[in-house]
């Protein structure tokens, strides 16, 4: 999985540099801290992340890049280091990400943007049973980070831009390694972005959307890490559901989903790795992305898998590339502690 991101974050870093279009470079500070999603990770989230995020975006002005979204949107590369407030026990953080933002509200000098962005990090202090033993946040060196910042930007002159961010940050190792609890931490980020190129948005128009519902079918899998051992084992899952547009962007439906996990084997009997439930979604629909949020409900599950937990959510981001087949990531959450990270590809009927 780290192979195919890094790959991921190649190809779309090539793609950026081949494309004619205005280039944004931007700096920022960011300041935040950690949420404690568990009892005992109390003592050691009394700390406060500080940290700085250098970017490269690149907006294109064309119809056809309009049509990928609706919206004008920046493509970026950014590099980002972490000071997590603990050296001895936290460390620091070096992150490489990519992003996707487009620009949900634009005036003469004010733009409101919503970025999603997804990369690597790399971890000095990781969980040590000896060494270092209070790190249950990170356990492997090689992590990765999901980010998901809403921005407010305003235009100084036509070259500069000032900008205040709230950032969503998430690292975890993405179910490959245990303890997988993984840390969310929340920043505030002061910044300025600086366009070498000036430039002038277009007029386009969005196309209109189907009043219909839309169904589809979605398969998953990954490779997880087995609790009680070093190897990993597979996990699929199947997904059915439907959703309606009600905006240009927004929609609402529903579905099915079910897994079968072997990582769970030999602690659970081969019969009993299946588990499945019903979930409600809201999708962020930005042309051929499709951004889902779901909250599911266990109908059935393992009786040691997760004891106590009736729900779970999962982010899910996927690319439409062509008029019926689409494929992307998601994310399996539990709270704030994410189980894992999977490779999904739909089909719309």
């Amino acid at each position: 999985m780290k192979q195919a991101l890094a790959v991921f974050l190649l190809i779309l870093s090539h793609s950026l540099v081949a494309q004619e279009s205005a280039i944004r470079l931007g700096a920022e500070i960011q300041y935040g801290f950690i949420i404690p999603h568990a009892a005992d990770l109390v003592p050691i989230s009394q700390s406060n992340p500080f940290g700085i995020r250098l970017g490269y975006d690149r907006i294109r002005m064309d119809k056809r890049s309009w049509e990928a979204c609706n919206c004008f949107h920046y493509l970026g590369v950014q590099l980002s280091h972490y000071q997590f407030g603990n050296p001895a026990v936290l460390g620091h953080g070096t992150t490489l990400s990519t992003s996707f933002e487009p620009i949900l509200i634009r005036s003469n000098r004010w733009q409101a943007s919503l970025s999603t962005g997804l990369g690597i990090s790399y971890l000095n202090r990781v969980y040590n049973e000896v060494s270092n033993p209070e790190n249950t946040f990170f356990s492997a060196p090689l992590s990765f980070l999901l980010v998901v910042t809403p921005r407010i930007q305003y235009s100084l002159n036509e070259r500069w831009l000032a900008s205040l961010s709230l950032n969503y940050n998430h690292i975890s190792n993405g179910g490959q390694r245990q303890p997988n609890r993984g840390m969310n931490f929340p920043t505030l980020g002061l910044g300025l972005q600086y366009f070498i190129q000036s430039i002038e948005f277009p007029d386009h128009e969005s196309s209109e959307f189907e009043d219909r519902w839309q169904p589809y079918i979605e398969l998953a899998g990954t490779m997880k890490n087995e609790p009680t051992s070093n190897s990993r084992s597979p996990a699929a899952g199947i997904s059915l559901g439907a959703y309606r547009q009600v905006t240009n962007i927004n929609a609402f439906g529903g579905g099915w989903e079910a897994t079968y996990d072997r990582s769970l084997y030999p602690d659970t009997e081969s019969s009993d790795l299946l588990s499945h439930g019903v979930y409600i979604a809201h999708h962020f629909l930005f042309g051929k992305f499709d951004f889902s949020q779901r909250m599911a409900l266990y109908l059935k599950k393992p009786e040691n898998y997760e004891p106590g937990k009736s729900f779970f959510q999962r982010y899910a981001l996927l690319y439409r590339l062509n008029e019926h087949w689409q494929g992307g990531a998601s994310m399996k959450v539990h709270g704030h502690v994410a189980e894992n990270i999977e490779f999904r590809i739909g089909y719309l009927f």
